[in-house]
């Protein structure tokens, strides 16, 4: 009979462990965070899969024993108070083992690490193998032939197993020696002091030549120098360092090992209790260790009467002529057939549901979003079955019907609602605001009609929760009418120069050979420029530069590090510029000549539901991350050209625009007459900061007075700004302390912004879009530092976002309006930029710019620069 595996959790460590990986994003319905829960069963199941234990027991922290603190008064006692996000979360982690019938053990006055050395002893006696699940190095010391330690090594998921030889070979000492071993070098993360000057090779020098602690000190003599004089000063701290870290293994507690065992819990209590708490994707994994699958609750949906062929015709024919709103859902097959199949349309009505196949699917979808009214997932990428982005393709509706349909798009609904989410699925939104998901289906016409008769029902839950919320305006005023302007757009895509590419990738490349030459000859050697591993050799052992912090796989080469190197040595700084070039080269230079659809350009898209802010992203290309302000980057814009010969680029850009929000948002009049003064905005601060006439501001004022304009809008605190500009932390809280001194209205207005995003849990921009910010109530300073940003941000960065796209959708309707042959090809943040024939250059300028600086009214003027030149480089 083989030998029983039993695991024991150390429930504090990987519940510390799985909040700081996972974002405090996740919630339960009520709202408690969930994200430390979620990564623990992460950790869990990846645990099982690799171990397949025979039974599991997991143990919690219930005080520090007595023995531990009047030996060590300082015991952990520098450990700030539990997060509360995470503190509320252990309930929901306990009913989730207690679902799965795994015993939890909690010992009054004990912490985990004794009730696993406990365990682990109780299994030994009984000819058992044990695994013990632990983030903390203490554990090491119960390895055994019997008793191995499982630990992850990064993230959530990437676990390493160590037994006794694996000990020995990462410290040095065998695990029988490791309270020794802590007791010598002591543990910083316990407050556990050691005897000072002691690191990891010392003590587990000492120990291999005098076996523990009373060895070392019985030939004490035989150490020379300031070694013998710590050790000899700090005997009694090593004792008690040793007795404090020493994991107790014989408490008294009832546990049935004998008895245990798993998987031998309940399907439909893991079910009730996961589900409870929105953990489909792990319930899935729970139920397969007893060989059940997911019974997930279906949500109320009804399909009707499926028609085919004339009767779905009718039906959508019917619903255009009555007005009805109708779910639309597209399902692709998940293996292409050798006998045809194709995509499956599925348009569910009040009175059944319309199923077309293949070639049949274009036709009536195109009449409803030409004529009809509708709701889907994801509308854009809906259209582009009909209005493909590349323009070679034949479209089947045109710009003005795509102007005018009426759709309800129910990804960007639930984005609007809460842009912390990551996932805008069916089976996410039915849960948040219907309760259940999509039922079961075996084929992709009942996958199609389940989804359409979905996104029929959710429009009205969505619609209420938007009133509900505030958000309705962030939603059908703004988000809602971009989504034609963004396909038109993507339709349109972007014209690049071929051959100026070509040309530039082969300069380029020549550049990397010649500063691979340089670093080889600096080096002193040929390496691999590329690994981190290699170049750390380089500068760290061959060159000898001083380390700057060192991981677990070996020294980091990040940029910060290579930058800090670069005031000593000039091999970092042709690293750093070798590494942007070939990022460039490989993203853009590279890439962008491949991304060509048939029509030779390139059609990047453009996403409303990726960044939580509610600005617009690019990918495939991402255009909006081409370097503006380096040379290289201008190089790269040379690229790109307008869309026909005789046409011009042109740009046009918001003037600091989130300074003239915070002016209008916070209503501070010294920073209000600073923009309708028509002075230089930034020498006008400078003038009040530093309290000269605005005629004696010298240009590193004005460099500084910008740099505080510019760091208010993100929160920025002295020692950001200090980092920034290169000054000291004093002289950088002194001018931020000017900066309010002179506007205080502003300091007002952030103060009662953050206490207002506090008191909500979110913070709002001017038309009403949220963002959630659960980051202002953590306990760890940093991680609140960060949501009291987020805070003061938001309202001016959202604000700007909602408007650049308000003026989009304006710019869009009054280029159709008015006849331009001008296409809208890009938009970067504040930026727009247009193809436009040269003989309508100086009227499109002037359409441009009036609909951007009238879009809303401010307290201050809103200012637009344009331009037209023959490359976006020149027009920008």
């Amino acid at each position: 009979m083989p030998e029983k595996k039993v695991a024991v959790i150390d429930g504090n460590s990987l519940m510390h462990r799985a909040f700081h990986a996972v974002p405090l994003t996740m919630n339960a319905p009520d709202g408690t965070p969930t994200n430390a829960v979620f990564g623990f069963i992460a950790m869990l199941l990846k645990f099982i899969d690799i171990s397949q234990p025979d039974a599991i027991v997991c143990a919690f922290d219930a005080g520090r024993p007595a023995f531990r603190m009047e030996a060590l008064e300082q015991y952990k006692a520098q450990r700030p108070p539990m997060d509360e996000s995470l503190k509320v979360q252990f309930p929901i982690i306990e009913e989730l083992l207690e679902s799965m019938n795994i015993p939890v053990v909690r010992v009054k006055g004990w912490e985990g690490d004794d009730i696993l050395g406990t365990v682990s002893a109780r299994d030994e006696a009984l000819g058992y193998r044990t695994l013990l699940v632990s983030g903390d190095k203490d554990v090491y010391q119960l390895c055994t032939e019997l008793t191995h330690v499982v630990t992850t090594r990064k993230g959530i998921t990437d676990v390493a197993i160590y037994g006794p030889s694996e000990v020995r070979d990462r410290y040095g000492v065998g695990p029988e020696q490791f309270p020794d071993f802590l007791g010598l070098k002591g543990d910083s993360s316990d407050n556990i002091p050691g005897v000072p000057g002691v690191g990891d090779k010392t003590a587990a020098k000492l120990l291999t030549a005098y076996g523990n602690l009373e060895g070392i000190y019985e030939h004490i003599d035989e150490l020379k120098g300031k070694q013998k004089e710590r050790m000899v000063e700090n005997r009694e701290a090593a004792f008690t360092s040793r007795k404090v870290a020493t994991i107790v293994r014989d408490l008294d507690f009832e546990l049935d090992l004998e008895g245990a065992s798993f998987p031998s819990f309940s399907p439909e209590a893991v079910t009730e209790t996961f589900s409870k708490y929105r953990f489909n994707a792990h319930l899935a994994r729970v139920l397969k260790l007893v060989g059940e699958e997911s019974q997930r609750k279906a949500a109320a949906i009804e399909v009707g009467e499926v028609v085919r062929g004339a009767g779905a015709e009718a039906l959508v024919d019917a619903a255009i002529k009555s007005g009805e709103q109708v779910g639309v859902a597209f399902v692709d097959p998940e293996q292409e057939s050798l006998f045809g199949g194709g995509a499956v349309l599925a348009v569910c009505a009040a009175n059944g549901c319309a199923v077309f196949e293949g070639e049949e699917v274009a036709a009536p979808f195109a009449r409803l979003v030409a004529q009809g009214s509708f709701a889907a997932l994801d509308v854009k990428a809906a259209l582009h079955r009909i209005y493909p982005s590349d323009s070679s393709a034949t479209a089947l509706v045109d710009d003005a019907q795509l102007m005018a349909m009426r759709a309800f798009d129910l990804g960007l609904a639930g984005y609007v609602l809460n842009s912390s989410v990551s996932e805008y699925s069916f089976d996410a939104l039915l849960d948040a605001y219907v309760g259940g998901v999509l039922p079961e289906a075996k084929t992709d016409e009942q996958r199609a009609c389940a989804q359409a008769a979905a996104a029929r029902v959710l429009v009205g839950p969505l619609t209420a929760a938007l009133e509900r919320e505030g958000s309705a305006r962030a939603y059908f005023d703004i988000d809602l009418p971009l989504v034609a302007v963004l396909a038109i757009m993507e339709r349109t895509g972007a014209a690049i120069d071929a051959d100026r590419l070509a040309e530039l990738g082969a300069s380029t490349g020549a550049e990397l050979e010649g500063l691979r030459a340089q670093i080889y000859e600096l080096a002193g050697e040929e390496f691999n420029v590329d690994s981190p591993k290699q170049l750390g050799h380089i500068l760290f052992e061959v060159l000898g530069l001083p380390a700057k912090k060192k991981t677990q796989r070996g020294y980091s080469t990040d940029a910060k590090v290579l930058k800090e190197l670069a005031q000593v040595h000039e091999l970092p700084a042709l690293v750093l510029r070798y590494r942007e070039l070939a990022k460039i080269k490989s993203t853009y230079i590279d890439a962008l000549p491949r991304l060509r659809a048939g029509d030779g350009r390139v059609h990047s898209s453009f996403n409303e539901t990726v960044t939580t802010t509610g600005r617009l992203s690019s990918s495939d290309p991402n255009l909006q991350n081409i370097p503006v302000r380096t040379q290289f980057g201008r190089r790269i814009r040379e690229c790109f050209v307008p869309l026909e010969p005789g046409c011009k680029f042109v740009s046009a850009d918001y003037s600091q625009i989130e300074l003239r929000l915070l002016a209008h948002l916070s209503g501070d009049d010294s920073l209000i007459e600073a923009f309708t003064s028509g002075a230089d905005f930034h020498a006008a601060t400078a003038s009040r900061v530093f309290g000269v006439p605005i005629c004696d501001v010298t240009p590193e004022m004005r460099s500084r007075a910008k740099a505080v304009n510019f760091g208010i809008v993100y929160g920025q605190q002295a020692f950001g700004l200090s980092q920034s500009l290169g000054i000291s932390f004093g002289e950088a809280k002194d001018m931020i302390d000017r900066y309010f001194d002179v506007h205080p209205g502003v300091r007002e207005y952030l103060d009662a912004t953050v206490a207002e995003a506090r008191a909500k849990g979110y913070a709002e921009t001017m038309f009403g879009r949220k963002r959630h910010i659960p980051e202002l109530h953590a306990a760890n300073g940093n991680t609140r530092g960060f949501g009291e940003r987020t805070a003061m941000n938001h309202p001016m960065q959202g604000s700007a976002a909602d408007i650049i796209k308000l003026a989009m959708r304006q710019v869009q309707t009054r280029l159709m309006e008015e006849g331009f042959r001008a296409r809208l090809l890009v938009q970067v943040h504040d930026e727009l930029d247009f193809s436009a024939p040269a003989d309508e250059v100086a009227a499109l300028e002037d359409m441009v710019r009036e609909v951007m600086e009238h879009v809303v009214e401010l307290k201050v003027p809103l200012l637009a620069d344009v331009s037209a030149a023959d490359t976006w480089a020149e027009a920008h």
